[in-house]
């Protein structure tokens, strides 16, 4: 009897579901949810047996749904806003969309407004980091259109780090190849006048991880490294070189540093010919 229960214990842990999952989501369930039943009701009685079942990776999408076909007042008020927090996990979904075009008439105490903004910022990041990890496997170029959530942040006043807002700038500007859009975004990050003091270290360098940030970043500059031309490679260069100015004891500019003397290569092999 022992050999069972083990044997089931492990089996629950190898397919990722709770031991104590009791198979609550319904062969019905999924195929009303498949051929378009967006009902308030059914939604929220599927929402709750997907949690029951601890099917999480499939929470994202029919949370999405959920709140969006609820009113506007009440679509992030109480248990509506812990599962926005908890189960929306990718940045293209309608409701961090909708969160960040409606900011300024939704009504969130300090402590809600800041989750929120730290969820949209993690999701954002995750969200590219992960694009980028899956291109490096399959040797295609990343494609993840942001063109809403670009619009959305342009337009919005939600306290979205401007890191988050320039990374996501420069990301679109990467999906129709636009070399110039993207050294005028990356330059952005950087501008003090537009940078939060919670962007910011200790030692007033901008606050950026150097794993998932530097990835993202990393590649975007890789790219701009090989298409750039000369008065393309000399602007970012020329930011470059402002930054590590100014900011010498930071793990990330040293990373800057190291892309600098990358460009400062590629310079100097226009200048000669060799490109």
């Amino acid at each position: 009897m022992k050999k069972i229960v083990w044997f089931v214990f492990l089996c629950c842990i190898m397919v990722g579901q709770p031991v104590w999952a009791q198979n609550k989501v319904t062969e019905q369930q999924k195929v009303e949810y498949d051929k378009g039943n967006r009902d308030q009701k059914f939604l929220k009685e599927y929402i709750e047996a997907l949690k029951a079942d601890g099917q999480t990776e499939i929470l994202n999408d029919v949370v999405d749904e959920y709140l969006m076909v609820l009113s506007l007042n009440e679509r992030y008020s109480g248990g509506n806003l812990s599962d926005f927090v908890e189960y929306i996990t990718h940045m293209n979904t309608k409701t961090i969309v909708d969160i960040i075009e409606n900011w300024d008439k939704l009504s969130f105490t300090e402590e809600q407004a800041d989750k929120i903004v730290e969820k949209i910022d993690h999701v954002c990041k995750m969200d590219l980091f992960q694009v980028i990890m899956k291109e490096r496997e399959d040797g295609k170029g990343p494609i993840m259109d942001c063109s809403s959530l670009q619009t959305a942040l342009r337009k919005s006043g939600i306290p979205v780090s401007n890191v988050r807002r320039q990374t996501i700038e420069m990301w679109q500007y990467w999906q129709v190849k636009d070399i110039t859009g993207m050294i005028g975004a990356f330059e952005n990050m950087f501008v003090e006048s537009e940078v939060s003091p919670k962007e910011k270290a200790g030692n007033g360098v901008l606050d950026l991880e150097t794993m998932f940030d530097g990835v993202i970043l990393g590649s975007m500059v890789n790219y701009i490294l090989e298409e750039s031309n000369l008065e393309q490679c000399t602007k970012i260069l020329d930011i470059m070189n402002l930054v590590v100015e100014k900011n010498d004891n930071s793990t990330f500019v040293d990373m800057i540093a190291k892309w600098k003397d990358n460009f400062e290569g590629k310079k100097m092999m226009i200048e000669m010919g060799e490109e």
